[in-house]
Parts: C-alpha cells; structure tokens; sequence
C-alpha cells in the first residue's frame, strides 16, 4: 500500500547486518572502500557496502561488520558516502567521520553536483568499474578532510 513505509534495503528478520561483498576483496590491493550502498560498492574494486548510514549515530558498524574487517587488518579504510552536494544526510555522516579520524572521500564539486553516488556516475559515464585511483586522489583525513569538505 502507498501508505507502507518500506527499508531501503531487506535483510535476515532479526539478523545483524553484514558487508556486502566483503569477500571479494583482494588482499594486493591496500584499501577497502565503504559504500554506504551495496550497489555502489559494485563498481569500486575492493568496494563493500554497509547497507545504510545513520547520520546521527557515532557507531560505525556492526559487531558483525567488524568481526569481517578484522580478516583485513592492515588494509586502509576508506568512506566513500553520497556525494556531500547533494545529500545532506552524506555531509552530516562525513562530518563525524572527519571527527572520529576516518579517511573519507570528499566529492569533487564537478562530479558532485552532476551525480548522487557512484552507481549514477557508472551509468551516465557508461562505466563498469570506477577506478580506486579516483577515491584515492579525493580521500582525506583531518584537517586537510575539514578544508576539503568546507570548500566541496
């Protein structure tokens, strides 16, 4: 019924959230990129997906998703929500990132503006798979992560 409010994404009843595609990283490479989206994590090699952020929680992930980062201990993390020019929920989410000393992925203003997240970027563009040098050469920690996000 219209009147149903539906998840934004199904899982298990009662189950703990895990990450998706959290098995198809590949050791050689050094980071593991964290999609708030599933899909979005398709496009990104070593992309997983959290199934969802709260833009008012301090908590990052679940005992679950933890339990699955720990089989990567020396990969970097690193966030890469919506695009903070459109999503106010991205930029509030980001901002405590940026607090809690997390390496996130700010949006480059011409790409930021034109798409909301990395599953709109791949199909405009035509693209299976975003390059990871992309996140890299936009991912920031600190300091420098506040400036960049003040100025997106």
């Amino acid at each position: 019924p219209s009147d149903t409010k539906l998840p934004k994404y199904l899982s298990k009843v009662g189950s703990e959230k895990t990450l998706f595609n959290i098995f198809n990283v590949d050791s050689s490479l050094d980071y593991i990129f964290i999609f708030e989206g599933p899909i979005d994590s398709c496009f990104v090699k070593n992309g997983v997906g959290v199934a969802g952020i709260q833009e008012n929680s301090d908590a990052l992930f679940t005992n679950r998703q933890r339990q699955q980062l720990a089989l990567y201990p020396l990969h970097k993390r690193i966030w890469v929500l919506d695009s903070q020019h459109q999503d106010q929920a991205a930029m509030i989410k980001t901002e405590t990132l940026i607090e809690q000393g997390e390496n996130v992925f700010i949006w480059p203003e011409e790409y930021g503006k034109r798409f909301k997240d990395f599953n709109d970027m791949a199909i405009d563009l035509g693209k299976s798979e975003i390059p990871y040098k992309f996140i890299l050469k936009n991912s920031y920690t600190g300091l420098k992560a506040r400036l960049m996000l003040n100025n997106a």
